[in-house]
């Protein structure tokens, strides 16, 4: 298990973030934590490496995680409330949760409420005992698409912004316009819209970066993990970041880019709790590949103030909400 955070020197601990993906979820657990700082709100972080990241097996990892929420228990007696940021067992952890932290008021973030990949705990059964155990408010997502495909009790979910803190810079762009898109293949990635759009979007250097990409035609594409130090050399060298996603909830790498005032285009329903509905590079809805091609020139052609307004109202409408939940 990671080591424990650090609240501010003298100040109470108002909310607990437990992380069982500290690879993984590295960076949104530290925005999160920073932008509470930033609100005023002291909290403290406990963190697992998942198996892929220490090598361990997922007994282990399992193991660590509940040593984690024994941990969150005896800080909770101090008034903290408890945040969880994945749900290792799905729907299980709703109710089990609770119980070993002794706190209903214990909440797990939902990133993917319908998983693309099997995982554990969300089958009808979990999610039905859940339903019949767990605590009204007892989840948190990001965002009103991953409201409406949650599936069982609506009391339990609360809607809050993905964690965004505003870290806005001057940056050196390439002679040569690149677009990215980075981050680990996954199946609802749109390879047809890739290779669409490489067709139309010329003098432009296209790159795909991430774990397990297969070949794109009109793409350079580089199979590989990118690190933390790497990821964010590549945000802020890009002059546009695409999201091309056939359906997400959410996507990290997009909050990571707004937060740089780097431009990014994707879909409309995603993207616009982030950025807002007027964000000028939000491509609607089963909309046709030269829109896109036209939301990415938009995207280049773009003046860095207008993407760095957005980063900063982006943070402060992220923040205002998470204050007002951790103290309600």
């Amino acid at each position: 298990m990671g080591s424990l955070g650090h609240a501010p020197s003298g100040a109470q601990v108002e909310l607990v973030i437990v992380n069982p993906l500290a690879a993984a979820l590295q960076h949104y657990t530290a925005q999160l934590e920073k932008m509470l700082a930033r609100a005023g709100i002291a909290s403290t972080v406990l963190a697992v490496t998942e198996p892929s990241v220490s090598g361990g097996g997922r007994m282990q990892w399992l193991q660590q995680y509940l040593r984690a929420l024994r941990e969150a228990r005896k800080l909770r007696k101090r008034g903290a409330r408890i945040v969880v940021t994945w749900p290792v067992l799905g729907h299980i952890d709703r109710f089990l949760v609770p119980f070993v932290t002794g706190s209903r008021q214990a909440v797990i973030v939902m990133h993917d409420p319908r998983p693309l990949v099997r995982a554990v705990g969300y089958g009808r059964g979990a999610v039905i005992l859940a339903d019949l155990i767990a605590a009204p408010n007892s989840l948190i997502v990001h965002s009103d698409l991953a409201a409406d495909e949650m599936p069982g009790r609506r009391d339990t979910i609360t809607r809050l912004p993905h964690p965004l803190v505003s870290e806005v810079s001057s940056r050196a762009l390439p002679t040569q316009p690149v677009v990215r898109v980075l981050g680990q293949w996954k199946p609802d990635r749109d390879l047809e819209l890739l290779r669409d759009l490489a067709s139309l979007l010329s003098g432009v250097s296209l790159e795909i970066i991430g774990r397990g990409w297969p070949p794109v035609e009109g793409w350079a594409v580089r199979d590989e993990f990118v690190p933390e130090v790497e990821l964010d050399r590549l945000l802020r060298s890009s002059t546009a970041v695409l999201i091309p996603y056939r359906r997400y909830y959410q996507s990290g790498i997009a909050a990571r880019a707004i937060e740089l005032a780097v431009p990014v285009v994707g879909g409309s329903r995603e993207l616009s709790p982030m950025t807002g509905a007027d964000y000028p590079f939000l491509v609607p809805d089963g909309a046709a590949v030269g829109r896109w091609a036209d939301a990415v020139q938009a995207a280049l052609a773009s003046p860095a103030g207008r993407t760095a307004e957005v980063s900063i109202s982006a943070g402060l409408s992220a923040s205002a909400p998470w204050r007002e939940w951790v103290r309600s």
